[in-house]
């Protein structure tokens, strides 16, 4: 049960950075994903 909270807490911690870094980049998550910016 400790290894399930621990990939848990390793998830919010990688979404909670991912989410920072791309919003310090300038980058939402819509830009990201769709693929009519691919281009960039």
């Amino acid at each position: 049960m400790k290894s399930l909270w621990m990939g848990i807490a390793a998830a919010i911690v990688i979404a909670v950075v991912s989410g920072v870094v791309l919003n310090s980049v300038g980058v939402t998550t819509g830009d990201q994903f769709s693929t009519a910016n691919t281009r960039r």
